[in-house]
C-alpha cells in the first residue's frame, strides 16, 4: 500500500507543485503515518457498506478531511463526499476513491475480516465485504489528503478530493455529476 500511496501523491503533487516534492521526505512521512493508515484500512475493511448505503464510511472520511482543513460537502449524489482545498493560483486536481463494498461473505479468517450484513435492494439478506480494493483506495485517499494538506507550501492550486458512492452498480459517478459535481465544485484540469 505504501508504494501505491507514494505514487499517487507524487502524481498529484507534480500536477499541483510549484516546488518539487522530495521523494525521500514523502516516503518517510508516509512510513511514519502507516500505523494510523493501517488502523483506518482495517476499520474500513471490517465495516463495508453496499452501494448507495455508504453512510458510516462517508461520515468517517468526511470528518478526517474536515480535520485536515478541507471544505467538505457530504451527500453529493447520495452518499458522496467532496472535499476542497484551495491553495492559491494553479491547476485544479481531483483525486477520487470509491467507497462501496460487495454483497459477498468474507472467508479470509483475518482478525479484521468483515462480518457486516445488509439487505440488498431486492430485500435479501447478505454479507458485505470489500472484495476489490475500495478499502485500500479510501485509505490511499486519506494518506494523500494528509500529505497534501501538510505540504501546502510545496504546491499551489485547488485540490478536489471526492469519495464516490455506488461504483459497483455504476450509479455513483452519474449521481454525483447530476448533483452538480462540476458546477457546484471546481472542475478539474486533471483527475486521478
Amino acid at each position: 500500500m505504501q508504494k501505491l500511496v507514494k505514487l499517487g501523491l507524487l502524481a498529484a503533487a507534480s500536477m499541483l507543485a510549484a516546488v518539487p516534492v522530495q521523494a525521500d521526505s514523502l516516503k518517510e512521512a508516509i512510513a511514519a503515518d502507516m500505523p494510523s493508515l493501517m488502523d483506518i484500512y482495517r476499520d474500513l475493511h471490517a465495516n463495508p457498506e453496499l452501494s448507495g448505503e455508504e453512510v458510516r464510511t462517508a461520515a468517517k472520511l468526511a470528518a478526517e478531511a474536515r480535520r485536515l482543513g478541507f471544505t467538505v460537502t457530504e451527500k453529493v449524489g447520495g452518499t458522496g463526499v467532496v472535499a476542497v482545498m484551495e491553495n492559491g493560483e494553479g491547476p485544479t486536481v481531483m483525486l477520487r476513491a470509491d467507497m462501496d463494498g460487495l454483497p459477498l461473505e468474507e472467508k479470509t479468517g483475518l482478525s479484521y475480516a468483515s462480518r457486516a450484513k445488509a439487505k440488498t435492494r431486492q430485500g435479501n439478506d447478505t454479507f458485505v465485504m470489500h472484495a476489490c480494493g475500495h478499502d485500500t483506495h479510501m485509505t490511499g485517499w486519506v494518506a494523500a489528503a494528509r500529505q497534501l494538506a501538510a505540504r501546502k507550501d510545496e504546491w499551489s492550486g485547488t485540490l478536489v478530493m471526492i469519495l464516490q458512492p455506488a461504483e459497483e452498480t455504476g450509479e455513483g459517478a452519474l449521481a454525483m455529476l447530476e448533483d452538480g459535481l462540476y458546477t457546484r465544485f471546481p472542475k478539474p484540469d486533471y483527475a486521478l
